[in-house]
């Protein structure tokens, strides 16, 4: 792969077209360590400091239509790693490795044709509390991204970014067939930029999850993968519409299948729509 070094314009464009679309993919928040067919929650006694819970492995692929007509494919295991203490509080150590096919232009990719690198990988410890209520549990997390090895237009290559979150889960396992709200906010900041030029990446993200439980094995959620971003530095929404169906086939392999897609003609969108599928293992 070529770098060169465009416009600045050319540049900002495309890195934060990059950084929309090398975090596209988001969080499975309605997912709850607490759910019965989800994990961490490990089906034996924890001891008084606690045990490994169920270790799952995402495997994640997403085909995206960029704005500028350009087109992306991505490969994304994520991998979650919990522990549940004896208190019934679980603390999770999350990573993911986006690995990007796509034929948008940057200084990485300066000529346009399909090329393939490596986005921008993080590392999230997250923390759920043990139920405060009734079927309510708190969240929060500290996201840190890293630098694209490749950059534009796979990623992010002139910053780090940190990324805190919070949020809960309410469920209402008496409406309808079961419902659980899911509501989470974060704050992705860029820092140790480049130079005293470097645009810092300053983006909340705003992930309303909403889940239906259809029936035995099967849910359809909202917001369950890709967020409404607010872009600080443009002071842009983009609201995308987002669904995901899930199947647990059986304890240890789930699928999925979903997607989303921009509403109308934004000025903040990233992209048009993606459509993603994941097939997870739980261990």
């Amino acid at each position: 792969m070529t770098i060169a070094s465009p416009l600045r314009i050319a540049l900002l464009g495309s890195t934060l077209l990059s950084a929309g679309a090398a975090s596209a993919a988001e969080d499975l928040l309605y997912d709850m360590p607490q759910e019965e067919f989800g994990t961490p929650q490990q089906e034996v006694p924890a001891s008084a400091w606690g045990n490994l819970g169920r270790i799952r492995l995402d495997n994640w692929i997403y085909f995206q239509e960029n704005v500028n007509g350009s087109n992306q494919w991505q490969y994304r295991p994520r991998l979650f790693v919990p522990w549940v203490f004896g208190n019934d509080w679980i603390a999770t150590l999350r990573t993911d490795v986006p690995i990007l096919y796509t034929n948008n232009r940057g200084p990485a990719n300066r000529d346009g044709n399909y090329s393939a690198g490596v986005g921008n990988v993080f590392f999230e410890p997250i923390v759920d509390s043990a139920p405060l209520l009734p079927n309510l549990t708190l969240r929060t997390s500290l996201r840190f991204v890293l630098q694209s090895p490749d950059g534009p237009p796979f990623g992010v290559d002139n910053q780090y970014q940190i990324a805190p979150g919070v949020g809960f889960t309410y469920r209402l396992p008496d409406v309808l067939r079961g419902v659980t709200f899911s509501p989470y906010f974060r704050w992705i900041r860029g820092f140790n930029g480049d130079d005293s030029s470097t645009d810092l990446i300053d983006t909340l993200q705003l992930i309303p999850a909403l889940t239906f439980r259809l029936a035995e094995g099967w849910s359809f959620a909202f917001y369950g993968e890709n967020p409404i971003t607010y872009n600080r530095n443009t002071n842009r929404w983009f609201a995308p519409l987002d669904m995901l169906l899930v199947y647990r086939a059986t304890d240890n392999l789930e699928f999925a299948f979903g997607g989303a897609t921009k509403v109308g003609d934004p000025a903040g969108a990233t992209y048009d729509h993606i459509i993603n599928g994941r097939v997870s293992w739980f261990f």
